[in-house]
């Protein structure tokens, strides 16, 4: 974790329509990042994991998350942090941070599983999270400016809350997307 790292936190486990693929929503946890949202599409079986986990659900005997979890923490080693960080243009990948200095590689959803279990921090890069974050919509209650917030990012937050059409249309777009669509000029 050598660059500047942002706690997020599990906001859940939802369900992308109409793929049916699970999905798990990070969220930042720090003052002005509580808005980047983060999606990271995982398995079924990690999102169950994370999903118990989250409801406090203890197994009557361990799954593979909780027996990792218990493992580490039992030999002494603890777990300190996770860090989520962006493989490729579509892949997260995770590393569990130990007490001992060693980090180990993972899948990020199986990282985030742990973490939900350890109790201990999920962090992502800053950089990272600004580009990967997406920013919810919410309708303003008023019609006074906001100093220092452009007219056409008033408008934006004006329309309120995303529509499930507004969704499948970025998905849409998503799914047919190359890098060039992505330019910063």
């Amino acid at each position: 974790m050598s660059r500047a790292q942002v706690q997020l936190e599990v906001v859940g486990v939802r369900v992308e329509l109409p793929s049916n693929q699970p999905v798990l929503i990070l969220r930042g946890a720090e003052p002005e990042t509580e808005n980047f949202h983060v999606a990271v599409v995982v398995g079924p079986a990690e999102a169950a994991a994370v999903a118990r986990a989250l409801q406090g659900e203890v197994p009557p005997r361990p799954l593979t998350h909780d027996l990792l979890t218990t493992v580490l923490e039992d030999l002494g080693q603890g777990i300190i942090s996770v860090e989520v960080r962006l493989l490729d243009a579509s892949t997260y990948a995770g590393s569990i941070r130990l007490n001992s200095g060693r980090t180990i590689d993972a899948r990020a959803s199986d990282a985030i599983a742990v973490a939900v279990r350890a109790h201990c921090r999920i962090t992502m890069d800053a950089e990272t999270l600004r580009a990967v974050s997406v920013t919810p919509r919410y309708r303003s209650g008023g019609t006074s400016r906001t100093p220092g917030v452009s007219p056409e990012a008033e408008q934006v937050t004006a329309k309120g809350p995303i529509s499930e059409d507004e969704i499948r249309e970025f998905q849409k777009f998503l799914s047919d997307a190359g890098p060039e669509d992505f330019d910063r000029s």
